[in-house]
């Protein structure tokens, strides 16, 4: 199975005090069982670096940016055009106004690679229209 980590979950298992954060370790060690292939893109880090800096402090997002560096867990998917073009097609058709670019992006990989998984805690991941069924790691 291969599984796409957004923004929202590697916050709320980096910030220990966020909401998610005792759901997100359960949700993580469920998924870890699975031996999946984890994916994540340029677009979510650079979300995740930002957002941890500002709900938490430099030191925890320098320090969540070199564990990304270390690790081989995780494939860091880089926007190609052709995922661009898709997410700027899915963008186009969404009015929902907490549906940001960057989810589009994500939506768009999920549906070229065929992922089968999602872990996020924004519901719009749960409800999107992908292509093919995708399963929700989340609250």
């Amino acid at each position: 199975m291969k599984v796409f980590i957004d923004t929202g979950a590697f916050c709320a298992l980096a910030i220990p005090k966020d909401q998610h954060n005792n759901a997100a370790k359960l949700l993580y060690k469920q998924i870890q069982k699975e031996r999946p292939a984890l994916f994540t893109s340029d677009y979510v880090l650079d979300e995740v670096y930002t957002l941890l800096k500002a709900r938490s402090s430099h030191a925890i997002a320098v320090k969540f940016m070199n564990q990304i560096e270390e690790n081989s867990l995780v494939t860091i998917l880089r926007i190609t055009e052709e995922i661009e073009e898709g997410a700027k097609s899915i963008f186009k058709r969404f009015e929902d106004k907490r549906l940001s670019f960057t989810d589009c992006t994500s939506f768009a990989f999920i549906n070229n690679l065929r992922i089968g998984g999602v872990f996020a805690f924004d519901d719009h991941f749960r409800y999107h229209p992908y292509t093919h069924p995708v399963r929700f790691f989340g609250e």
